[in-house]
């Protein structure tokens, strides 16, 4: 049975996530163990290889069993890195035991510390998965186009499709009303729409409770 393991978060600098990553993995995995013939004292990267040049060693003798010179703590026991591109300023370790991300992060540059607890896979399945580009966008909104035909211009937002990423828009400067049809993808929000704006059944709803984050732990 595979032993269990757990998320931990780490705070990092804005900006260096990818470098705190890079050094952490080569902790875990760029510094294999080190195995030593006994007979000649020529050393290898795993017990195997230690084994298969005994055979054939010009010292050999009788007797004799591979000696580990040095077994990398991390090696076998962090089993995944995660960066997501969504959440910035922390790194994700999923590991036996809290110690192990001790020893990954010590000496790390631009560690800032770690977060308190454990991460549980919910808290964080919603940084892993791609933000819908229509997300955030409600009819009413100011927005800008920022590629093709039409780019510069401002329109103002009259239909959401979330299930496609479409928006339904109109040129606020064209002299004529023409909705046009643009992918969430090109055009980023301008101005958010005022309550009086916004056609009923369109606001959300008020008094909802902040959802406790891990960092909330910090």
């Amino acid at each position: 049975m595979p032993p269990r393991t757990s998320i931990f978060a780490v705070r990092t600098t804005i900006g260096q996530e990818r470098s705190v990553t890079d050094l952490i993995t080569t902790a875990v995995i760029g510094e294999p163990d080190i195995w030593e013939c006994p007979f000649c004292s020529e050393q290898f990267n795993s017990e195997e290889a230690t084994r298969e040049h005994m055979a054939t060693c010009p010292k050999k003798k009788s007797t004799g069993e591979p000696k580990l010179v040095y077994k990398n703590p991390l090696l076998g026991r962090v089993k995944a890195i995660l960066v997501p591109e969504t959440l910035r300023g922390y790194v994700f370790i999923e590991t036996e035991e809290y110690r192990d991300v001790e020893i990954a992060i010590s000496g790390v540059p631009h560690v800032r510390g770690r977060v308190s607890g454990k991460v549980t896979k919910e808290e964080i399945d919603k940084y892993l998965v791609p933000k819908p580009a229509a997300e955030g966008i409600s009819v009413s909104d100011i927005v800008e186009i920022i590629s093709g035909p039409f780019k510069g211009e401002r329109a103002k937002v009259t239909r959401v499709d979330a299930a496609k990423e479409e928006l339904v828009i109109e040129l606020i400067d064209s002299p004529v009303t023409i909705p046009m049809r643009i992918h969430a993808d090109f055009i980023k929000l301008v101005e958010k729409a005022t309550e009086e704006e916004v056609p009923a059944g369109e606001a959300e709803e008020e008094g909802e409770e902040e959802e406790e984050s891990f960092w909330s732990r910090s």
